[in-house]
Parts: C-alpha cells; sequence; structure tokens
C-alpha cells in the first residue's frame, strides 16, 4: 500500500465502511472559508495534488487543513481516481481532514476525531495492520492534546501499526532551521510519547526539512513536521518500506509518499499512501 499526506477534539466516533462509499463528520457547506481561500490559491491545490497523484500514483491519500466539506472537497476533487472518501469537517470553521482511497484498497475506518482518522487495513495476502492519519495541534499550549490523543489510540490499537501525517513537532534540534531555537521540553514530550507507544520514526529520503514559513532572510523558519512511525509488527512486516519528501509549489508543507513493501525483491503491488 502507499499512502501520502499534505497539510478541537471530540470524542472518537465509531464509524464502518464498506470497501467503496462515503462519509463524513460533519455535512455543511462552509462557502465562507472557502471563499477565504481565493480562487487562484484553491485552483493551484488542485492542480498540484493532481499532479503529484497523477505522477506517485498513490492508492490512498490523506489530506489536512482542507478547509471544506464532503460537497466542497468533491467539486475540487471529484476527477481524482478515489471512489473511496472520508470527510472530516466542522461547520463554519477552519480545519478539516480528508482521507481517499482507490477502488482496489481493502479499508474500514475505525474511529476519527478533528484531528485523526484511524482505518484497518487488510493486504491482499490477508495481513492487516492498523493506520493512523494524524494532524496535531500547533499551538504550543495545545501540544499536550496531541501527545493525550496518541496515548489514547494507542490504548485500543492492537497489532501492526502505522501513523502518518503532521504532528506539528519536531524530535531533534536538527530538524528546525530558524533563529529562533527549538524548544526542548516539547521535544521531549513527542520522544516520550512516542516510547510510550511504541513507535519508531521511519526515517525519509529527500530534503530534512517539511515545513517551510516562506518569510525572506533571518525571519525564514524551517522544520521537519511531517513523519511516518510505526511499532515494530509493522516494520517487520514492512521491512522494505521508504518514506520520500516530495516538492509542491502550492503548499507550506511538503508532500510525503509512504512506501509500504515488504520485499525488496518484489515488483508486484504495494501500499502507497500520499500525504498531501
Amino acid at each position: 500500500m502507499e499512502c501520502g499526506s499534505g497539510s478541537g477534539k471530540t470524542k472518537a466516533s465509531p464509524c464502518t465502511l464498506g470497501k467503496r462509499g462515503i462519509q463524513e463528520a460533519e455535512i455543511e457547506v462552509d462557502t465562507e472559508a472557502d471563499s477565504k481561500m481565493g480562487k487562484r490559491g484553491r485552483q493551484s491545490e488542485v492542480r498540484s495534488l493532481h499532479k503529484l497523484v497523477r505522477d506517485q500514483t498513490p492508492t490512498s491519500c490523506f489530506l489536512m487543513e482542507t478547509r471544506l466539506d464532503r460537497e466542497s472537497f468533491n467539486k475540487h476533487y471529484r476527477e481524482l481516481p478515489f471512489p473511496n472518501k472520508f470527510i472530516v469537517k466542522k461547520p463554519h470553521e477552519g480545519g478539516g481532514l480528508a482521507f481517499i482511497w482507490k477502488a482496489e484498497v481493502k479499508m474500514e475506518v475505525i474511529n476519527f476525531t478533528d484531528n485523526h482518522i484511524l482505518a484497518r487495513v487488510e493486504e491482499d495476502d490477508g495481513f492487516a495492520w492498523m493506520l493512523t492519519c494524524f494532524y496535531g495541534w500547533p499551538e504550543a499550549c495545545q501540544k499536550p492534546k496531541s501527545w493525550a490523543l496518541l496515548k489514547h489510540i494507542h490504548s485500543f490499537v492492537d497489532g501492526p501499526w502505522c501513523c502518518v501525517g503532521d504532528f506539528n513537532a519536531i524530535l531533534h534540534s536538527s530538524e528546525k532551521q530558524s533563529k529562533y531555537p527549538p524548544q526542548h521540553k516539547q521535544m521531549d514530550d513527542f520522544r516520550n510519547v512516542l516510547d510510550e507507544c511504541r513507535l519508531a520514526d521511519l526515517g525519509f529520503v529527500g530534503y530534512l526539512f517539511t515545513w517551510n514559513n516562506k518569510r525572506p532572510g533571518l525571519e525564514n523558519t524551517q522544520e521537519r513536521l511531517d513523519r511516518a512511525i510505526a511499532n515494530t509488527g509493522w516494520r517487520e512486516k514492512f521491512i522494505a518500506s521508504s518514506v520520500i519528501h516530495l516538492f509542491s509549489h502550492a503548499s507550506d508543507h511538503r508532500p510525503l509518499l509512504l512506501h509500504a513493501k515488504s520485499d525488496l525483491r518484489r515488483r508486484g503491488k504495494n501500499t502507497k499512501s500520499l500525504q498531501a
């Protein structure tokens, strides 16, 4: 399987999908939020995502900060080759998550909040694993909520588990380039929750930083906020997996491409997930 991702908490609500279908946490057209993006900016995002999907051929895609409900999402992204869609959007607010996948992918959404979507994935050989699409709180004072949510998900995930997304946090000081020093307590908290959840960073290929504030000179800040992490059971199954930092003109985040591959020698179908 290949998976990708791009860049208020509610109680996790259980929901299930068949092999095909569309569900959403909220259904309400938010035309005001959509208009704020501007027609040009939205068109640029749409073109960028279409190009990524065409070039990288992912089997699923995780989008963050969409600011779109189901109706608006279908309007802008209806031509993408993903018949299955799960949209999380709070009415009259920003944010928003979208998880979309191809018809051949065996996927079942288990639960969600405004900051995550948890799904069960079944491979062609019957091997099942859990995938969490995660969006961490960006505000420093809210970051404990991110780690509480991750620990909550860990409490009922049994077996191989992979988590991909924008954690809005760094693990090491080398993952930040800025005149402003990194916050060591925030890094310690992130490392501690990964240890507690028995998750390890999967590494990456490509440019070090995934986020750029795009300000000039000394005001520029770059950080590695996006990543894929997994437990031992997942890493032992997908020993040939890789994470690639891609490039997009339309976003301040670099898209991530996760190849979940179990054998280096095989050229057959494998999961490719795009985070954009």
